[in-house]
């Protein structure tokens, strides 16, 4: 290969489009050439493709007539009529002149006419039918004994709807009756009004391509205060009178105690409370108890066991911290606090501006190299931070800085023996030295062949670098060639250390250990100024999280519903969910009535006699957020089946609100999962076993005891793990892939959604008929801090490309390993799933930017919306990578397109519905009835309990397998862990120089390796 050649291959568009499509290409090789291939035999010819994808999208009389009302809203919403005859308008005076007098342009061209009545005519003979339909229901619906709501429900909403049809009927009228081109532009004008305003499908999730889900935050954070008056006013204290105002009004007595007790240099009770970041939990309490209340003791045990993490604010609190065993200086501060208020010392909060070498902060924040790496990552956590600058070099770091103080007995045993306090001590629990131990170097010891992969895609691909696409890559070869290199990995560690530990092989960090001692009356490092001390987080220090639920207006957020606002320490570890119920005892009974009666000889209910649909419209649904199963906040939702409008965020103190904008439907189960900065393994040991629990109930067949199960003890365990287990599973690989590449990479406040989906049939708006379609994942933030050590913005980018990329394939291969089981055929796809699909059907998978989005987007012909996203994407300046044409599946069409930041690598990974996740099909009935409802438990005790209790089964041994993985003491786990190393670390290296984006092109590997061999594992297991 030529030195010219290779250069383009690195720079070009080829380059791009081939790195990203490999990385797709790579989960098809190992996990889904069977699915592809037979996608791909079962089309033949492309018109044959387009018929099948018509005929599942018009299958019965009512989707038939949503399909083609939205055919027609997305070509009137294109207005090529208007914007053609404006441009004819706009070419002179003679043009003008010939239209005046009838003989120019018109607005509606013949072939528009032909377009427009062939439209009409087919929307025409879909209505007949439709209304034949509804009309013959309402026979149905009295066989059905339905309350007599539901009857005046239906002739309301065939009023509705004949209405409706009437008047976008006199809209084609009025264009078919004139030729007057002033006459035609307006009602043109008008029915897109008019046809703006209704729903016939499923909309398409919102989506910002300036705010992409998968990624790191912008590290620019404000210089830190130098001034006692500045530091109190950032974090909302009074500065006249030293004490925190949290709301407007008259101090409460307990902070006027306080400030009693400040001025006297006494602790008043109130130190020893619990606040909302310090909730002293029985394993605090039993913890403090083994520290023999000693706060000398106390001190080292949270100095040596807590990792410490460079966010900023107070985030999960003292208990997510205890459980953890890792966070940053607040929610460190909050755990030191809590176990020495729990011994009944007290102790405050202290914040204020320190100044510390940075040699000593390179290795604190994670053992980086430059003291740019660890300014940078400080502040993608937020911290306000500076660097010294003495004899030309940064010799000092300034930073914004929280530590705690504690009434002990100082004189003169300096809290070795604590019997009555008479100092306030400082201590800095958060602030410690590592030492790191090195891995082995395989990068150097088992090269790989990267060249000799390049020259294999090159003989053998279709590469078109002028359009920018690839096609036809030698799938067979690829594999063959990485799995010889994955074999020589595991030899040569073999042959080096075959009982070598995950330390041996990855590397280790360990707390430079700090034993009992006498206390300092001083910190490690010098404080330049302190802010007055508090008894609890100020408001402004505090992370938080919120859920809002409003109706939705011509896709548009409308009326609030709710809106759930909490800081993220009173979630932490917490079960958050929407749910819907019946409104009243009679849209209860209208469902009830469509379950299949008892059988007669007690035998279990088939699940398959559920019914497929539901009559949205005849049902009114109310929405409830729940935390841990409680239910906080209800509002009525409006009807079964109708879109609404959510929007979830976190606010970070540094970097304000971060917002995802969703469209739930009423009737859907949403679990709502966070990761705050890592993932229990005591939360993870308690959903196990209350999984475990569940299950033996339900196999039991015991009457008594299922009913007493509550519906969060069914579908919002069960719900709730899938996305449990995303969050978890990333948190292991990322960090098994960081500790090889030299990259220092924490989890910052992150979040996803797996729930149940529904398909709705509109009729102008009107939900007709619901239906169950799947469970899906919407990760819409997935943040972390990332630096390489040496600061190299380009590795870090590559790294941060690269375990995105990874986290869209864990997007259907979670949910896959959680939901097959025996009898059960299951398919997840996310947006690499789909790439690859597309890829072994033989499309074009396209790398689109500004040079080549014209061609692209002529060729792709995917819907109105995703080509939206990937235009407006592309303005902005990312890159985007798409195949072709839609994939057909069980429930009618997907795609898959990834949208990548070049200069930052944050991305968005998404499927056709522009959620950022994963769709699962074929999943039983039974679920879609779990997901609904428990409230209908009578009718499902007759179900029998077989179809539901091995997804309980598969869920708590997932559940356990990431607790396995996350100790790494068992053989298993280091399995597991030496299996993402050796998939992902010296590809990943050696690949750095080839390609414009590495990561995306072999790195990946590491992921998808880690995710096959837990797969097999788990199926194993079970």
């Amino acid at each position: 290969m030529s030195v010219q050649f290779m250069e383009s291959f690195r720079q070009g568009v080829l380059g791009k489009g081939l790195s990203l499509f490999l990385s797709s290409l790579f989960v098809f090789v190992f996990f889904l050439s069977p699915t592809g291939k037979a996608v791909a035999d079962n089309i033949e010819k492309e018109a044959e493709y387009e018929r099948r994808l018509t005929d599942m999208m018009e299958d019965t009389p009512e989707k038939k007539l949503a399909h083609r009302l939205h055919k027609l809203k997305e070509w009137v919403a294109d207005d090529e009529p208007g914007i053609r005859y404006k441009e004819n308008s706009n070419q002179g005076l003679f043009a003008s002149f010939t239209q005046v007098i009838g003989l120019g342009d018109k607005f509606l061209s013949s072939s528009d006419r032909g377009q427009l009545t062939e439209l009409y005519s087919g929307i025409d003979q879909a209505y007949t039918e439709a209304w034949s339909e509804w009309q013959n229901l309402e026979v149905e619906l009295k066989k059905r004994d339905l309350p007599a709501i539901a009857m005046e429900r239906h002739r309301e909403a065939m009023e509705q709807f004949k209405e409706q049809y009437s008047e976008f009927t006199g809209y084609y009228q009025q264009l078919e009756g004139t030729t007057n081109n002033a006459e035609l532009q307006s009602v043109w004008e008008e029915l897109g009004r008019f046809l703006n305003q209704q729903q016939f499908q499923k909309s398409h999730a919102p989506f910002d391509p300036n705010k992409l889900p998968f990624g790191t935050p912008d590290s620019e954070v404000r210089e830190p205060k130098v001034t006692n008056f500045d530091l109190q006013s950032v974090l909302g204290l009074d500065p006249l009178k030293g004490v925190m105002v949290a709301n407007s009004g008259p101090l409460p007595s307990s902070a006027t105690n306080a400030l009693f007790a400040q001025r006297n240099d006494q602790p008043a009770d109130t130190y020893l409370q619990e606040t909302p970041d310090i909730t002293i939990s029985d394993e605090m309490r039993s913890l403090a108890a083994e520290l023999n209340h000693n706060p000398t003791e106390i001190y080292s045990w949270v100095h040596n066991n807590i990792r410490f993490i460079p966010s900023y604010g107070s985030i999960q609190g003292a208990a997510m911290t205890l459980d953890t065993r890792r966070g940053n200086a607040t929610d460190t501060a909050s755990l030191l606090i809590g176990l020495l208020r729990a011994s009944n010392i007290p102790a405050r909060y202290a914040y204020g501006t320190v100044e510390v070498p940075v040699e000593k902060v390179m290795n604190w924040v994670g053992g980086v190299e430059v003291p740019a790496a660890a300014q940078n990552l400080m502040g993608q956590g937020g911290i306000p931070n500076t660097g010294l600058i003495y004899g030309g070099k940064v010799t000092q770091i300034r930073m914004e800085h929280t530590w705690v103080e504690a009434w002990v007995d100082f004189e003169p045993s300096r809290g070795v023996k604590n019997r009555e306090g008479d100092n306030w001590i400082p201590m800095d629990a958060s602030f410690k030295q590592y030492e790191f131990t090195d891995g082995m170097d395989l990068q150097e010891q088992v090269p790989f062949d990267a060249q000799a992969l390049i020259d294999e895609i090159k003989d053998k691909a279709t590469i078109d670098e002028e359009l920018g696409f690839v096609q036809n890559l030698p799938q067979a070869d690829i594999e063959q060639q990485l799995e010889d290199y994955q074999q020589k990995l595991q030899d040569y560690i073999e042959n080096q250390n075959p009982d070598a530990t995950v330390g041996e092989v990855l590397g280790l960090q360990e707390v430079k250990v700090k034993s009992s001692a006498p206390l300092s009356a001083g910190l490690p490092y010098q404080v330049l100024v302190t802010s007055e001390r508090f008894i609890e987080v100020p408001d402004k220090l505090r992370h938080k999280f919120k859920y809002q639920l409003q109706t939705q207006i011509s896709g548009q957020p409308g009326a609030t519903l709710f809106t759930f606002e909490q800081p993220t320490v009173t979630v932490a570890g917490k079960k958050l969910a929407l749910s819907f119920r019946p409104s009243t005892e009679e849209d209860e009974a209208i469902i009830e009535r469509y379950l299949p009666k008892p059988n007669d000889d007690g035998s279990p209910i088939d699940p398959s006699q559920l019914p497929a649909t539901l009559p949205g419209y005849l049902i009114d649904m109310t929405a409830e957020f729940t935390l841990d199963g409680e239910v906080e906040l209800t509002a009525g939702a409006g009807k079964m089946g109708t879109e609404l409008y959510s929007t979830l965020g976190l606010y970070s103190p540094t970097h304000r609100w971060t917002q995802a904008n969703n469209k739930p439907i009423a009737g859907e189960y949403r679990a709502i999962g966070l990761d705050l900065q890592g993932n229990s393994t005591r939360g993870a040991e308690k959903l196990k076993n209350k999984l475990k629990k569940t299950h033996d109930v339900i196999e039991s067949g015991d009457t008594a005891l299922i009913s007493a199960l509550s519906g969060e003890d069914v579908q919002g365990d069960l719900l709730y793990s899938p996305i449990f287990a995303y969050l978890a599973m990333n948190n292991i690989q990322d960090q098994v892939q960081a500790n090889n590449l030299n990259i220092i990479n924490y989890r910052l406040p992150s979040y996803g959604v797996f729930g149940t989906r529904l398909e709705s049939s509109y009729f102008f708006g009107i939900p007709k008929s619901v239906r169950f379609s799947g469970l899906g994942i919407d990760v819409d933030r997935l943040a972390s801090q990332t630096v390489d050590t040496n600061n190299d913005l380009i590795r870090q980018r590559n790294y941060t490309r690269g375990i995105g990329i990874r986290a869209s394939v864990m997007e259907h291969l979670i949910p896959e390993s959680m939901f097959t089981i025996t009898g059960a055929k299951v398919s997840s796809m996310s947006a690499i799933k789909a790439l690859s699909i597309a890829a072994s059907q033989g499309q074009r998978i396209w790398s689109i930017n500004s040079d080549n989005i014209d061609a692209a987007l002529e060729s792709i012909n995917l819907s109105a919306q995703v080509e939206s996203d990937i235009r407006n994407s592309v303005k902005a300046g990312k890159i985007v990578t798409a195949h072709g044409e839609p994939l057909l599946s069980g429930n009618g069409w997907n795609a898959g397109y990834l949208i990548i930041d070049p200069s930052s690598g944050s991305g968005a990974y998404k499927i056709a519905s522009g959620d950022n996740g994963g769709l699962l099909e074929g999943v039983q009935y039974i679920l879609m009835w779990l997901g609904w409802a428990f409230t209908y438990k009578a009718g499902l005790l007759g179900v029998s309990p077989n179809p539901v209790a091995p997804f309980f089964t598969v869920a708590w041994t997932t559940i356990g397998a990431i607790q396995i993985a996350s100790s790494c003491e068992d053989p298993i786990a280091r399995a597991l862990a030496m299996t993402a190393f050796i998939s992902a670390v010296i590809v990943m290296f050696f690949l750095l120089t080839l390609v414009a984006f590495p990561l995306s092109l072999l790195s990946s590997v590491a992921g998808f390796h880690l995710i096959g061999f837990y797969k097999r594992w788990l199926i194993s297991y079970c």
